[in-house]
C-alpha cells in the first residue's frame, strides 16, 4: 500500500462501485419486498466492508474496527447518491398524470 497517497483513482473507482452496489441492492429489495431502505443500505454497507477485510491476506486487528467506519462512510455515500437521484428523477404532474417514481427517497 502506498502510504503517500490518501486517495487514488483505484480507491475512487472501488468506492463508487461499492456505493452503486449498495444503491442497486437497496432499491431492488425495497421494490420487491418493501424492506426498509435505510436498514438494507446499512446492512449491505457492513457486509461489503467486512467482506473486504476478510479477503485481505493477513488483516490487522484495527482493520476490523476501521471496517465499521468504512461501512458508515459507504452508507452515507449511498444515501447521498440516492437522495440526489430521487430529487433529480422526481416525477412531475398532478393527480392521475403523476407517475410512480423510479427511485424513492430513503428518508
Amino acid at each position: 500500500m502506498d502510504t503517500g497517497t490518501l486517495i487514488s483513482s483505484a480507491n475512487i473507482v472501488s468506492a463508487g462501485v461499492a456505493t452503486l452496489a449498495v444503491n442497486v441492492a437497496t432499491n431492488a429489495l425495497y421494490a420487491l419486498m418493501k424492506i426498509p431502505p435505510k436498514v438494507t443500505a446499512f446492512i449491505s454497507s457492513l457486509i461489503i466492508a467486512y467482506v473486504l477485510v476478510a479477503m485481505a491476506k493477513a488483516p490487522e486487528w484495527y482493520e476490523w474496527v476501521l471496517a465499521f467506519f468504512n461501512a458508515c462512510l459507504l452508507f452515507c455515500s449511498a444515501l447521498g447518491l440516492n437522495e440526489f437521484s430521487a430529487k433529480a428523477l422526481a416525477p412531475s404532474g398532478q393527480g392521475a398524470a403523476l407517475r410512480k417514481p423510479l427511485i424513492v427517497s430513503w428518508l
